[in-house]
């Protein structure tokens, strides 16, 4: 059964003439009904009878004629919906963003695409482990994700859009609140707060202080970027956080060791950016976010 076919079934039935019909179609009247003929081997039974100069309906051309109109009818939706797509008036984009980054450099990117392309809704993700987010773009679950990087799977495309310093949140009485810096050898006998081994600023953390020579000492460990904050807050220790993870809180020094960054990046599936609204996302997260 071939969708022209049915469309010429239905002009058939509504002009309830072969010769109406081929006109309408700007087909030639045997054409039009050697496809008929061909539709009526397909599903079996005859869906005309000819009656003079018209034709009916048979029980089976009936019982056809339905669900050859919903289908016509979900096909132009879907070429008009294509359309919406491809002419960025509709769509979607789902997009995977670490909670450290996620209040501070994407309302940005995302109030500038709603501006440019209001049509298109876009999914926002939270998520705190890099590497769930790479299986995730990988799988077509996102479109996008805003991650750390380097990436560890292969078939993703990524580029850097923040390179950040790593700093130091101290409680408010900390002798190393008055400092202008500090190296990361010198903090091994600090108590450190900090997020749970497994999250990506953990990871981060520990990675730095073992290439400084030491184990950090945590006395407290959490899921939440904000309890962190807090600790530090009351004296619970220090902790060492990328410098949009600090957002507007107090009491930072700057860390001296030139390996004491974080690279962000967008990661995407290479076959993503097919999707206009997906490439037109991350034309946009590069203007506004590497501003």
């Amino acid at each position: 059964m071939e969708l022209h076919q049915l469309r010429y079934f239905v002009a058939v039935a509504e002009e309830r003439s072969f010769t109406r019909a081929a006109a309408r179609l700007f087909l030639s009247q045997p054409s039009l009904s050697v496809q008929i003929r061909k539709l009526e081997q397909d599903v079996g039974a005859r869906l005309f009878e000819r009656t003079g100069r018209h034709v009916v309906l048979t029980a089976a051309g009936a019982a056809l004629l339905e669900h050859a109109v919903r289908a016509l009818d979900e096909v132009e939706r879907g070429r008009h919906r294509v359309g919406e797509v491809t002419g960025l008036r509709g769509g979607s984009v789902s997009v995977g963003v670490l909670p450290s980054v996620g209040a501070h450099l994407l309302p940005d990117v995302v109030a500038a695409f709603r501006e440019a392309h209001p049509g298109v809704t876009v999914q926002v993700v939270e998520h705190d482990v890099s590497r769930e987010f790479e299986q995730m773009v990988q799988s077509g679950e996102l479109d996008v994700a805003l991650t750390r990087l380097p990436t560890s799977l292969a078939g993703l495309g990524s580029e850097t859009i923040v390179r950040e310093p790593i700093v130091l949140l101290v409680p408010p009485e900390h002798p190393l609140r008055r400092s202008d810096g500090v190296w990361l050898r010198d903090l091994a006998g600090e108590a450190f707060v900090g997020m749970r081994p497994g999250y990506g600023l953990r990871d981060l953390a520990d990675a730095l202080c073992a290439d400084a020579g030491f184990r950090p000492r945590h006395a407290l460990e959490t899921g939440q970027l904000s309890i962190v904050h807090g600790m530090v807050r009351a004296g619970m220790g220090v902790a060492l956080l990328p410098r949009l993870a600090v957002g507007g809180e107090q009491g930072t020094v700057a860390v001296r060791d030139a390996a004491a960054v974080r690279e962000l990046g967008v990661v995407w599936r290479e076959s993503a950016l097919e999707s206009p609204p997906v490439a037109a996302f991350l034309a946009i997260l590069r203007r506004t976010a590497c501003r």
